[in-house]
């Protein structure tokens, strides 16, 4: 999860959404997963704005012609939430029917009357201060939205849903072990009755993967690991008769974007570890910083460009006509 790289590679692997184990047996929103599939209105429901994560919004009462007339409208503190040093605040809130949930470094989540800054609820994480393996920052990125809940991913690797309208916990699941070096900072994605999150740890010896999870129980119903091991599409790119592999890094720290048309989720991956000294990882490290893609389970994962850099800017997706058809 390094900043210090000293370029920014733009990378993202892309993988098929239908993996095994994953039948349609949840009952979507399909509200949410409407708004998720058109341009941004009033309602702000995942941390890109839909699922293009383009951040684009229709809305048209602010424009060039009065948006010097903006000012402040109301402050709300959050009860001393992730105030101090070692916090930052780096979450997007999500709007929904005029309601604004925010999350800070802490994993603290909050409600507020978006038009007042009331606070209308409020959950606390109670998470372990005595966290050894946060890489650059306490910090969480976003929230996730579906269903009637809200989903975040924690420091200590838990993701957590929470009821939309109370705050209280609907449902906890383990991701990994803080102690190993694993951690969550990304903004889940939902969609489709399905929660989709990265984990940190590039410096702390992890094995990087995207989880999908249910969003109605939390039950894992795929793991997609960016470090193939020996025998999977990949796994020659890494030290023969070695464990490197297993712990290499490649985290996702960002949001994922999805396109349900052609099923694909497509998400950056980070930097390999040791991160300054690749000598005992000779080899082009798959898929540690590069740019990769999986249509369907069965389809090899593509070689990427770098092994060097990590990517800090999330992912972007975009329809453009060609001459044959739109992409």
């Amino acid at each position: 999860m390094r900043h210090r790289a000293q370029r920014t590679v733009p990378i993202f692997v892309a993988l098929g959404l239908l993996f095994p184990g994953a039948a349609s047996v949840r009952a979507a929103d399909q509200e949410i997963d409407r708004l998720l599939q058109n341009p941004v209105a009033k309602d702000w429901v995942t941390n890109g704005g839909n699922m293009t994560n383009q951040r684009y919004s229709t809305l048209k009462q602010i424009d060039t012609t009065n948006v010097k007339q903006l000012k402040g409208a109301w402050m709300a503190r959050l009860k001393g939430s992730g105030l101090g040093g070692k916090y930052s605040l780096e979450a997007t809130p999500l709007v929904k029917d005029g309601i604004m949930y925010m999350v800070t470094g802490n994993d603290d989540v909050f409600a507020l009357d978006a038009k007042t800054g009331q606070i209308l609820w409020e959950h606390w994480s109670g998470i372990g201060q005595q966290i050894s393996t946060v890489c650059c920052g306490w910090l969480n990125r976003g929230l996730g939205m579906g269903e009637g809940m809200l989903f975040l991913g924690q420091l200590d690797a838990n993701v957590v849903a929470l009821d939309i309208k109370t705050g209280k916990e609907v449902w906890r699941t383990p991701i990994e072990d803080w102690h190993n070096g694993y951690g969550i900072t990304n903004a889940p994605l939902y969609f489709d009755g399905i929660v989709y999150g990265g984990i940190t740890g590039g410096e702390f010896g992890i094995r990087g993967r995207l989880t999908a999870l249910d969003a109605k129980t939390g039950k894992i119903l795929w793991r997609a690991y960016t470090l193939p091991a020996p025998g999977e599409p990949g796994g020659d790119t890494w030290p023969t008769g070695t464990d490197h592999f297993s712990r290499g890094g490649a985290s996702i720290w960002n949001t994922p974007a999805l396109d349900p048309q052609l099923g694909l989720v497509y998400f950056a991956v980070g930097n390999c570890g040791p991160d300054y000294d690749g000598s005992m990882r000779e080899g082009d490290n798959l898929f540690c910083a590069s740019i990769s893609w999986r249509s369907t389970p069965k389809q090899a994962l593509m070689p990427g460009i770098s092994r060097r850099f990590t990517t800090t800017s999330g992912i972007t997706t975009q329809r453009a006509p060609s001459s044959s058809s739109t992409r």
